[in-house]
């Protein structure tokens, strides 16, 4: 690590901070000039339901889902001027972004944010704390009451509570989920059994002597309380939760948003001024302001002769309305189209989170009814199918090319696909290859624009008005549905993201050579396929996320789904956004019945991108449990099994109890109870547990990552083995439980030139990766959790590539049967063409840094390759301080050359992480100069899971 890097970082990070200042005192003197409402999440399955406002002066987000920060990202949506969050209520669907964005806001170094909400939304913070460190953002709570409006220079706000009206004081309220009492006897017993877990204090980023020091003081304590002391915190902790619950009665269960945009005055027609003989000087300034003046010769000037009309400043309104009993309608009375409200009171759009069991409901439709003709309804809700990303379509229909069965089409419907009757040549002189390519271009690209479009429908429509609609202007919301409220009120769908499939199709196809190599590996696929007469279709292995740290538009974070047979899976980690990638690979119609044979999730360890999925894949499965009769769901209905450290149930205690109910959901396993000697000595993996899973054993060994991190390996029938690592640099407890493995799974967070690095952060190189399946002597090996800096492919030593007989490399949206593991050698070299601008991009890079260690002083490396080195697996371990803080700010550099590449791609972009096309009306271009460097450079002051 560069110890300069740590001095100049708060010089960096001020820097940015002093711009911020400046703009936002500069936008105080004059009223937003441009403003709209963007849609980032449409509010569909498996999307987010994030709505962002933009003015020229600040950005303001309403609700923040999970994704929101890898939809931001691929759709180049500025985070780096965000001040305030507004949220409507406390769910998953709304909050479940947050960890990730705030990270996000930290990195490009946005000193504060404001949360507006709900009573208790920045709890969340608190329960995160342990894997979402903010130490350069400062996060507060507004107070939100209706006696008070938020007000800035660009609008002012209204609260409106909203809360059960029917029996307010009732246990039996009516939130969207179906919510178990918190104090059941079966939560106490989940306390009482992970006492030594609940309390965890551990900092999963502190050196190995820091933390030494930590056990030996809790050590202390532990020794000194007796069986009293622990019953008088058990009674206390009960009375806590009773008092929580009679204060959560009481509580208002969601916020709306009345929003009314600041008055603009109209301009001065300086030509008009000059013909009525206005001089310049204060006259014009009186004039703009809407006085009259009276000139020196006596002659009086109307203020409304030489200007353009002032805007009022329009009004929106944001609410969700989770139950009809919900529904206040005097809070609105003074935006309703009645007659006696002036016109500048009634609202350009109301936007609804509202479910569609609600909205559809005769008296909501009635109440919307009451805000007349002119206003228009943007709905983010679950009525919704569009997802939002064309770029893991754009990677998919290019890996397509290599195998329809590896690599399927994903089943996300909610793009539409455009047809170019008249698409550009191929580049080539040559008239009989032009003709060929073209030909085979065509055909191709047709085939899988054919495939898409018999594919069936999406399982819901785009806001789908209600029969009794009448007259409402309704506008399903999707992926960057615009509507402008200044200077003209008008929608605008031209954004909207669509698919290309002749360019992505043209782009492949054009690489010299790939069309060959594409033709040899597909001839060694049928040969190879045509001599197996055993093949299976179980077990297999779908990839969901095969990225580092945060998500980038190709890469998601870990996720890998293991289909034992067609009745049982599991998942192996759940990094944020895996419920969405879910419903893009098995669509919306089909993702219900796979979360029915969802029976586990082993989770590898507790940074963000591992787990942070958890909570909406666990309300996923409760929902598709949910929608089958009484019948078929008491079959189905027992909590899934969560393989997890221990310390996993502070986090999702914290929640259920502050948030929403989910202890019913899952039965906790710690994998510290999974290892060979807790197994050996106390059998905790049931035999029953083994059968409901389809697994013959499972077991699992700290890996030499961070505390309690994990590898396991799972024993399936037919003598299949399954090993995956999880992060860890190489490790000999995973050698001996992976032995002789059907198949590894290897986080390759780096390739080898930077074996350094990779030891600083705890992470493999491609090379280690490569020689832990050898020791295990693992039949194949399939590298994943690339850092984004590899977001393509990542780079592979040369003597591995000639010789290379058993390493695959993983892509979101893969699947592979163990009758295909053989296939996988022998993609790399057409993949290699395929991607060929990055593949040469990479090896610039890596040519400008053999340069600059020339320059340098010699030092002592680590290997890269041979025989595993003795690394400890104590859950303690050192330079954990340091290497998140490093991982993050790479991968946010990586993401900066992200898509540079792309033809498809029209606007700069400078950091990855956030949107830098800068529009006429936004002065950023020296901010973000600072916000660039900051990213590329700041690796001690920004701390995140990895």
């Amino acid at each position: 690590m560069n110890a300069n890097m740590s001095k100049s970082n708060p010089t960096k990070t001020a820097e940015v901070q002093r711009q911020r200042l400046k703009l936002t005192k500069k936008g105080e003197k004059y009223g937003p000039s441009t403003i709209y409402l963007q849609v980032l999440g449409s509010g569909a399955r498996g999307a987010p339901n994030t709505l962002y406002l933009f003015t020229d002066q600040k950005r303001y987000l309403f609700n923040c889902g999970e994704c929101s920060q890898r939809l931001a990202h691929e759709h180049k949506v500025k985070l780096s001027r965000l001040d305030h969050i507004f949220i409507t209520s406390k769910t998953w669907k709304n909050v479940g972004g947050l960890p990730g964005l705030s990270l996000t806001l930290q990195d490009v170094g946005v000193p504060n944010i404001t949360l507006h909400g709900p009573e208790g939304l920045d709890e969340l913070y608190n329960a995160t704390k342990r894997f979402v460190i903010m130490k350069d953002l400062n996060v507060t709570m507004a107070k939100c009451s209706p006696s008070e409006d938020f007000e800035d220079n660009v609008m002012s706000v209204k609260y409106v509570l909203l809360g059960p009206q029917d029996n307010l004081l009732s246990s039996e309220m009516k939130p969207a989920a179906k919510k178990p009492k918190l104090d059941s006897p079966k939560v106490e017993a989940i306390d009482q059994e992970f006492e030594e877990f609940i309390h965890d204090d551990t900092d999963y980023y502190r050196s190995k002597s820091d933390h030494k020091n930590a056990d030996n003081s809790k050590n202390r304590n532990l020794k000194h309380k007796t069986r009293s002391t622990f019953e008088k915190e058990a009674m206390k902790k009960k009375a806590e939760k009773v008092m929580h619950n009679l204060n959560k009665l009481g509580t208002t269960n969601t916020v709306a948003y009345i929003c009314t945009l600041k008055k603009r005055l109209g301009t001065l027609d300086l030509e008009k001024c000059v013909e009525l003989g206005v001089k310049p000087g204060p006259l014009l300034g009186q004039l703009k302001s809407g006085q009259d003046v009276v000139l020196p010769d006596g002659r009086l000037v109307l203020s409304k002769d030489v200007k353009t009309p002032d805007d009022p400043g329009p009004v929106f309104i944001v609410l969700e309305v989770p139950d009809i009993s919900y529904l206040k309608e005097d809070e609105f009375a003074a935006h309703f189209d009645d007659g006696s409200n002036p016109q500048e009171n009634i609202p350009a759009v109301v936007v609804h989170y509202t479910p569609p069991h609600v909205f559809n409901h005769p008296v909501y439709q009635s109440f919307m009814a009451l805000f007349g003709p002119t206003t228009r309804h943007l709905i983010l809700n679950s009525m919704n199918s569009c997802l939002g990303s064309e770029a893991v379509h754009r990677t998919q229909h290019k890996l397509h090319l290599l195998d329809p069965d590896i690599f399927p089409l994903l089943k996300d419907l909610s793009v539409p696909a455009v047809w170019n009757a008249h698409p550009p040549l191929p580049k080539t002189s040559s008239p009989i290859r032009l003709k060929g390519l073209e030909e085979l271009k065509n055909k191709i690209a047709l085939a899988q624009f054919q495939t898409i479009i018999n594919m069936d429908a999406p399982a819901h429509g785009d806001g789908a008005p209600a029969p009794d609609a009448g007259r409402l202007e309704l506008l399903a919301a999707r992926t960057l549905t615009v509507f402008h409220l200044r200077p003209k009120r008008q929608l605008d769908r031209s954004a909207e993201p669509k698919l290309h499939i002749q360019d992505y199709i043209q782009e492949t196809m054009d690489v010299d050579g790939f069309v060959p190599s594409l033709e040899q590996f597909r001839r060694l696929v049928d040969t190879m396929r045509y001599a197996k007469t055993d093949a299976k279709e179980y077990p297999k292995v779908v990839f969901l996320g095969t990225g580092s740290c945060i998500p980038s538009k190709t890469r998601n974070t870990s996720a890998i789904v293991l289909q034992i047979d067609e009745q049982r899976s599991m998942l192996l980690d759940c990094g944020e956004g895996t419920f969405g990638q879910l419903v893009r690979f098995y669509g919306p119609k089909r993702v219900n019945a796979f979360l029915r044979t969802l029976k586990a999730i082993y989770i590898s360890h507790l940074h963000a991108d591992h787990h942070i999925g958890l909570i909406g894949v666990l309300q996923a499965r409760r929902e598709a449990l949910d929608e089958v009769s009484d019948s078929e769901a008491e079959s189905l209905a027992q909590p899934l099994y969560l393989l997890a450290p221990g310390q996993i149930v502070t986090w999702l205690s914290k929640y259920d109890q502050q948030f929403e109910s989910i202890r019913g959901e899952f039965t906790l396993i710690p994998n510290q109870n999974l290892t060979e000697t807790k197994q050996s000595s106390q059998g905790e993996m049931t035999s029953a547990a083994l059968a409901s899973l389809g697994v013959e054993r499972l077991a699992t060994c700290h890996v030499a990552h961070c505390p309690n991190a994990f590898g396991v390996a799972v024993c399936l029938p037919d003598a299949h083995k399954i090993t995956y690592s999880g992060d860890t640099i190489p490790c000999d407890e995973l050698v001996k439980i992976g032995q002789n493995s059907t198949l590894l799974i290897h986080e390759a967070t780096m390739e080898d030139e930077l074996a350094d690095e990779a030891r600083v952060k705890m992470h493999s190189t491609t090379s280690q990766a490569i020689e832990v399946g050898r020791a295990m002597a693992a039949r194949y090996t399939l590298l994943t959790h690339f850092s984004q800096r590899y977001a393509r492919l990542p780079r592979l030593n040369a003597h591995i590539l000639n010789d290379n007989k058993s390493v695959g490399i993983a892509f979101d949206n893969m699947q592979i049967t163990m009758s295909d593991l053989d296939l996988l050698p022998h993609m790399y070299a057409p993949l290699q063409l395929m991607f060929a601008e990055h593949c040469v991009e990479l090896e610039l890079k890596a040519a400008h840094r053999a340069r600059v260690k020339e320059r340098q002083p010699s030092s002592p490396a680590l290997p890269t390759s041979g025989t595993i080195r003795q690394y400890s697996t104590d859950h303690r371990q050192d330079g954990t301080d340091d290497k998140h803080n490093d991982h993050r700010q790479d991968d946010s550099q990586s993401q900066a050359t992200d898509h540079r590449r792309d033809s498809n791609n029209e606007r700069c972009e400078v950091d990855g992480r956030r949107e830098v096309n800068l529009d006429p009306t936004d002065h950023r271009q020296t901010l973000d100069g600072h916000i660039q460097d900051m990213v590329i450079d700041n690796r001690d002051n920004i701390v995140s899971g990895s």
